[in-house]
């Protein structure tokens, strides 16, 4: 990891956002923006929902006029990495993600990103840019979600936490439909976008 890092490293500034998007303005600032894009680094295994967060930042990034990639580099080799986008593309996925968030502000959005991106990692085709929908796709992915879903004598599963287990006891299939459709809608371009 840390070979990685210090291979791409570059001196970097804050850069300071001010962006209107969907009715909202977006003001701050984004640390440690290189020359070349956004570089983080973290020693842990790969993850959607630090992809999620990459996602969020590059987009703020793009948005904002930013012209470089985004790595996030991770141990065993994990990587997330988006392109560079145009301003306009990057605000459009951002407008999505701010409706998603007015949307959950009067009920909760089923998005799980370790169980939905396990759906999604499963069936989206990136050579395609295409979900499969056959049987078999489907029932590996099915597979895959309750993997990570239930997890394992080593891993702790989304489905221990306890704010989950608050909106519902057990997963009836109507529940895993609804995660896995609010999972596509919303973590789908970080599959579609991501090119390690």
């Amino acid at each position: 990891l840390a070979d990685r890092v210090i291979a791409c490293r570059q001196p970097g500034q804050s850069m300071e956002i001010d962006l209107a998007c969907n009715g909202v303005q977006i003001t701050g600032w984004l640390p440690q923006v290189q020359p070349d894009g956004l570089l983080r680094w973290r020693p842990s295994l790969l993850s959607v929902a630090q992809g999620m967060q990459l996602w969020l930042e590059h987009l703020v990034y793009c948005a904002s006029g930013g012209n470089g990639e985004s790595r996030l580099f991770l141990r065993k080799d994990g990587e997330w990495r988006f392109p560079p986008l145009a301003a306009e593309q990057a605000l459009h996925y951002l407008s999505q993600l701010i409706e998603g968030y007015r949307e959950g502000m009067s009920a909760p959005l089923l998005v799980l990103p370790e169980s939905g991106g396990a759906w999604l990692k499963t069936c989206y085709d990136a050579q395609n840019d295409a979900m499969l929908d056959d049987d078999s796709t489907l029932q590996k992915a099915r597979t895959k979600f309750l993997q990570a879903y239930e997890g394992n004598m080593m891993v702790r599963g989304e489905g221990d936490d306890i704010w989950y287990q608050r909106l519902w006891r057990q997963l009836t299939p109507e529940t895993m439909e609804a995660i896995v459709e609010q999972s596509q809608r919303f973590l789908l371009p970080l599959f579609r976008f991501n090119q390690s």
